[in-house]
């Protein structure tokens, strides 16, 4: 076996050092051992291993000496000195740093410091650092004879002494005190033994860093790169089909378990990365190595287990090998590593070669079984998988030889930005509509913008520090116009044969008539109609009167045509006369159009949708003789003479017009007529004029142009909620009015609009509601069968004028409180097979067995256990029904009572001994390997009314009121109770001043509250029980806690087996008992039904049926959510008392548990030294970080009720997750920080009563 080189020359400077030690032939026979077996320091300090005075002092190299910092000046300290060479070459080694104090030896603190070295793994080769050391022995005799010296079991009292044991023996020998640094404390650890203390490091190889491998073996992992595979399968052997393969484990898979049950036999299959097979029958039990892979196996009567950590180095086929008639189950477990993840490349090259620079790195997908870059879809296939942010770094900071030399280094050059994306327009779409839409593409390209403003396309990955735009996109998504038909007119007769119409349209998908659609589609837009009705005569046309033109124009000025749901012919204004005198013509514009009943506008039709006569378009006109100068008064005169009367004196007559009635959209002028005498032309009262004769009113069009543009409301809808706060809401267009006459309006686009636009949306009726209840959806039903119960939160809320919700006590929401809880599942279970309870043993010492008998069981609708007939289980499996027991051992012969090689043999030369058969403890017997006894009681506890401190037993499920102290009590038998740890929801559970761990082994709950929600483990040995405690009224519980279904099997089976004494006396399903807290006192108890549906639900939860925390929601829901008169029973001594007065949990409100409003609990603090590589303080603190600090850590601890949600701010901007900046329930943790990471950082708590802020500043310095 090769040794590491500095073994040799490391033992010669100990052995120069004691010169007195003497080596004759008489003591050859005796080994010599020294005291410090590991480095001494050189050209330093040395320090006793057991006292904290010098023993030597050297110290000549004062260059080496680092700055003294001004905490150094003010504890008395000097500066620290160099650190040592490693104490190894590979495998992890230590180095030290020293210091000396200057204040005559009263320095607090220590005067060493250690830091790891040689992290990288040595040479297969090289063998196991510490059996290199036990195999330094081998040529040394250890009472008058040699050994082959091998590392001796781990010995947890001891893990850094030098315990080795004779090869092929079980001598077991303390060859030195002390191990070399560097040397494991285990060989399954990466703790490290220290100047004989064992030292913590993290899986990245770092003293006291905390890192810890997730389940995919990565360091500090997520548990992202693997993926948790669980299963079972029955192979159904035949001897015709005795081999067959049930799971197919790949290379790489971690923490793979496999259960078989039945008689076939377990064969693996190992098939290396070359393709080399090697085939294994699994026969015995023992450990094996398969694939290079070391497993345990351990094969029982009727089941075998397959264990091994991994990874595995090759791919392991595993097959099931014909045993028997009997079908085996199989049930498996690992973690299987994705096989495409993501790998970050190396960084790019700089971008500039001299001034300052940036460089960037990217990720590819990458096939970890043959190393091959893939497509990226292969890694996007996988949710677990998340693809690295480019990181980014500066490179090239020398200033550049044509340069001054001085040049200002940014993190980001601010005259030289970085580059970024520039997409180009989008494409037309390639589609007009559909529903599935079409495309549109753009290009988009990494450009470089110079000193000088130019831009310049440079390569893409330059750009990857943003995400890359998209390049296509969906388009015209929406649905083709299509025809739209409306309803039928009457028919147009009255009797007989007619015609009806109807008005077609092409509408889009905003419901606006446009064109597009396919003619050859268009439904028709007339038919024959049939009144069922007689004619009896045929129908007359009107008579067409013919009219003086001045005459008709009035007369067809004073019909106003406006458009109807049928098409109608609606002529616009006519035109000015074409000529000033004389005789001209006027035209004018006739539409088709139809008045759409659905939005009340008109539109326009082709004409031939219009059936009826269209009206005339052009006219004569006479503007008045061309002789002489005619005002329009004389022109209206002379067109009007034929109706003046020449008889009589007075006569009628036109004098001009009215003003416009509209500056635009074409007003209307009307024409004066005035009673005067027909000769002079005075005018005189209308009385003395014949009213018969009045001419007609004559109306004129004016201000024809369209109005400008304006914004049109529609009334305001109505309002959203009655209230709280509601919403009203109303359209506003941009209009153009074109004709006030015929309401002719055009919508033009928003920007012709000058004035501001009306507001669209407005609030309406805040008021506060009265208060109300509101209900949550029902829960899981508490099992499948045998009457379960669901339940709900109910709760009384107030919804305010502000949007926000109040939450109320129940008194004050009136009505009837909806049902908390109701029946399910009440259907009766099918029945199976129990155990009763065992037997005494069949002998009264040794070995023996039990037997017990097999009941046919069944859990009835209303949730009773019944006892049916052993016929209607037939067929159904049995549990086991025969065990082993052992009893006290057997007397033997006093001869007998000492073994062989008990004897005490004499430590010489300082070297402890360890015998194979040393002393036992009291009440032990040789042989026998006696378990401790744990005695918990199996018993749900519910405190019905406020105490101060309750004392209770391991075993149980507690239901506590807040603010209880709590003891919970571990009796154990046969086992030291020093030696009794606790542990909370699967985490070890630390003496302190809240969770404080007796010398007798009990805990003690100061107060409990939410934060001490959980599961409770005590340990002892190999046993172990649980404490399940829960919160009376509390809605919150952890996230990530164990679970104690699951805590219980994972204990039972990674604990070492042993046997011991019950006498028989145990069940195999415990009883379950409820007690009422406090036990003196009670009055009431509760309703045998009630009582019955928390057993099961405590029994599910025991079986691992259900969760944990579901089990604990369920009954805290059941009996906060229940009344009075639905969970208690009075007693009879207590049968007078009021029933209003029988516990209700219901009563006891969030505001009376706990504390409302968050509480950041602010924390005295000495502050971090500025050198320390990880930091870590509590909000509030301030923190000066240098270029050396790895990670930063700041905690931010809250109490209230609910638990307060928390989120960090950093410079008033809320904070995102990424590679290195993340939080938990720890705290804010930020990994290798950076300049940009200094800043203020903001704590907020924060829950439905209220929150709470604090703040630390972070510093670091300028880059120099």
């Amino acid at each position: 076996m090769k040794m590491e080189s500095f073994i040799l020359w490391r033992t010669v400077p100990i052995f120069l050092l004691l010169p007195t030690v003497q080596c004759s032939e008489s003591q050859s026979q005796t080994a010599v051992f020294l005291p410090e077996f590991a480095l001494l320091p050189q050209g330093s300090f040395m320090e006793d291993a057991t006292e904290d005075q010098f023993l030597t002092y050297r110290y000549d190299d004062q260059a080496s000496r680092t700055t003294r910092s001004d905490e150094d000046r003010d504890t008395g300290w000097d500066a620290w000195g160099p650190w040592s060479d490693c104490s190894r070459t590979c495998g992890g080694g230590a180095s030290y740093s020293l210091r000396r104090c200057l204040s005559g030896g009263s320095c607090d603190g220590k005067n060493i410091r250690y830091r790891t070295c040689s992290n990288t793994d040595c040479p297969v080769e090289s063998g196991d650092f510490r059996t290199q050391q036990c195999s330094a022995h081998n040529d040394i005799k250890y009472q008058g004879v040699t050994y082959e010296w091998v590392p001796a079991p781990y010995d947890s009292s001891a893990p850094c002494a030098l315990r080795c044991q004779a090869e092929g023996g079980s001598l077991t020998v303390e060859l030195a005190p002390k191990v070399l640094d560097g040397t494991r404390c285990r060989v399954d650890a990466f703790d490290i033994c220290i100047s004989g203390v064992c030292q913590e490091v993290g899986c990245d190889r770092q003293l006291a860093s905390g890192a810890r491998e997730d389940n995919c073996g990565v360091c500090s992992g997520d548990g992202s790169t693997c993926q948790l595979v669980r299963g079972q399968a029955i192979p159904h052997l035949t001897p015709e089909q005795s081999l067959k393969t049930v799971l197919e484990v790949p290379a790489g898979s971690r923490f793979l378990r496999l259960n078989a049950k039945g008689p076939d036999m377990i064969v693996i299959e190992a098939v290396s990365l070359q393709g080399r097979k090697d085939e294994t029958n699994l026969v015995s039990t023992g450990s094996y190595v398969i694939g290079n892979t070391s497993l345990d196996f351990q094969r029982g009567t009727d089941r075998q287990t397959l264990r091994t950590h991994g990874p595995l180095s090759s791919d392991y086929i595993i097959k099931m090998k014909y045993g028997g008639s009997k079908d085996t189950l199989v049930q498996f477990l690992f973690y299987q590593p994705i096989r495409y993840q993501w790998r970050e490349t190396d960084f790019f090259p700089c971008s500039v070669t001299c001034g300052g620079g940036y460089q960037l790195n990217s990720a590819e997908c990458t096939d970890i079984r043959s190393n091959q870059i893939l497509p990226e879809h292969y890694c996007n296939s996988f949710p677990e998988n998340t693809k690295p942010t480019p990181k980014l770094k500066e490179c090239n900071m020398d200033p550049c030889p044509e340069s001054d030399g001085f040049k200002e280094v940014m993190p980001y050059d601010h005259f030289q930005p970085l580059p970024r994306w520039e997409q180009g327009p989008w494409t037309q779409c390639s589609v007009s509509c559909g529903e599935g839409g079409g495309w549109q593409d753009r290009s988009v390209l990494c450009v470089e913008e110079d000193t000088l403003g130019l831009f310049s396309q440079v390569e893409e990955w330059k750009c990857t520090h943003s995400p890359r735009p998209v390049t296509r996109q969906v388009c015209n998504s929406f649905v083709c116009p299509q025809w739209v038909a409306m309803e039928w007119s009457q028919c147009t007769v009255t009797c007989g044969h007619g015609l009806r119409y109807r008005v077609v349209l092409c509408i889009d998908h905003r419901g606006q008539h446009i064109g597009g659609c396919d003619t050859s589609l268009k439904p028709h837009i007339k038919e024959d109609c049939l009144v069922p009705i007689a004619c009896q005569k045929p129908r007359e046309s009107l008579p067409v009167e013919a009219k003086v033109p001045w005459l008709k124009q009035a007369h067809e000025l004073e019909y106003h045509y406006t458009a109807t749901e049928n098409p109608t012919f609606v002529p616009g204004p006519w035109s000015p006369c074409s000529t000033t005198c004389g005789p001209g013509k006027q035209t004018r514009e006739v539409k088709c159009r139809v008045l759409l009943s659905f939005t009340k506008t008109e539109v326009d039709l082709p004409e031939g949708e219009c059936v009826e006569d269209r009206p005339q378009v052009e006219r004569p006109c006479y503007q008045g003789s061309c002789t002489g100068v005619t005002d329009i008064s004389s022109g209206l005169q002379t067109r009007g003479a034929s109706f003046i009367q020449t008889e009589e004196v007075y006569s009628w007559d036109y004098r001009g017009f009215t003003a416009c009635s509209a500056t635009c959209a074409a007003g209307k002028q009307t024409a004066v007529v005035r009673c005067v005498i027909r000769k002079q032309g005075e005018e005189v009262e209308d009385t003395l004029c014949d009213l018969s004769s009045r001419p007609s009113v004559m109306i004129r069009i004016c201000n024809p142009e369209p109005c400008p543009a304006r914004w049109e409301l529609t009334a305001w809808t109505g309002c959203s909620a009655s209230c709280g706060v509601g919403i009203q809401t109303r359209s506003v267009f941009c209009m153009r009015l074109l004709s006030i006459d015929q309401q002719d309006i055009l919508t033009v686009s928003e920007g012709e609009c000058r004035d501001f636009k009306p507001a669209i949306l407005q609030p309406c009726n805040q008021v506060d509601c009265p208060p109300a209840w509101e209900t949550e959806p029902w829960q899981q039903c508490s099992q499948s069968c045998g009457g379960g119960v669901q339940v709900r939160k109910v709760y009384c809320k107030q919804l305010l004028s502000t949007g926000a919700y109040r939450r109320l006590e129940d008194r004050i929401c009136s009505g009837v409180k909806p049902d908390t809880n109701r029946d399910c599942n009440n259907i009766d279970c099918l029945p199976y097979i129990a155990g009763g309870e065992w037997g005494k043993c069949s002998v009264s010492c040794g070995l023996g067995i039990q037997r017990r008998e097999p009941l046919c069981r069944q859990l009835r609708g209303m949730g009773q256990q019944v006892t049916l007939a052993r016929e209607l289980c037939v067929g159904l499996t049995s549990p086991p029904l025969v065990r082993t027991c052992r009893m006290l051992t057997c007397p033997k012969h006093k001869k007998d009572m000492r073994p062989k090689g008990t004897k005490q043999v004499p430590i010489k030369n300082q070297v402890k001994q360890t015998v194979k058969h040393g002393t036992k403890p009291r009440g032990y017997e040789e042989g026998v390997k006696q378990c401790p006894v744990l005695m918990g009681i199996h018993r749900i506890y519910i405190q019905t009314r406020k105490e101060k401190r309750l004392h209770l037993t391991v075993g149980g499920h507690a239901f506590l009121l807040p603010n209880t102290s709590l003891v919970i009590k571990c009796p154990v038998r046969r086992f030291p109770k020093v030696y009794r740890s606790w542990l909370k929801d699967g985490s070890p559970l630390p003496s302190s001043k809240h969770h404080l761990i007796t010398k007798s082994g009990s805990l003690k709950i100061h107060q409990v509250r939410t934060q001490d929600i959980g599961v409770y483990k005590c340990v002892a040995g190999p046993a172990s029980d649980i404490f399940t405690l829960q919160l009376i009224g509390s809605t919150s519980r952890s996230t990530g806690t164990l679970s104690a279904a699951s805590l219980g099997p994972y204990w039972r089976e990674m604990s070492p087996r042993c046997h011991g004494h019950y006498s028989g006396r145990e069940l195999i399903a415990p009883e379950v008992t409820v007690s009422l807290l406090p036990l003196r006192g009670q009055q009431v108890s509760l309703l045998p039904r009630v009582k019955e549906r928390l057993i099961n639900i405590t029994l599910q939860a025991d079986r691992g049926e259900i969760q944990q925390e579901h089990a604990s929601e369920l009954i805290s829901s059941l009996l906060t959510h229940m009344s009075a008169s639905q969970l208690w029973t009075t007693t009879t001594k207590g049968e007078g008392q009021d029933k209003d007065r029988l516990p209700n949990w219901s009563e006891y409100s969030s505001s009376e548990m706990v504390v409302n409003r968050p509480l950041i609990i602010r924390q005295q603090q000495i502050l971090p030294l500025t050198f320390q590589k990880n930091i870590n303080i509590s909000i509030g603190h301030n923190a000066l970080l240098t270029y050396d600090t790895r990670s930063l850590t700041i905690r931010c601890p809250t109490e209230g009720f609910p638990p307060a949600k928390i989120s960090w701010t950093k410079d008033g901007a809320l904070l995102q997750h990424n590679d290195r900046v993340s939080w938990n329930s720890g705290g804010l943790h930020i990994i290798q920080p950076r300049i940009s990471d200094r800043g203020q950082y903001k704590c907020t708590a924060a829950n439905t009563h209220g929150s709470d802020s604090e703040i630390s500043q972070i510093l670091l310095p300028d880059l120099v």
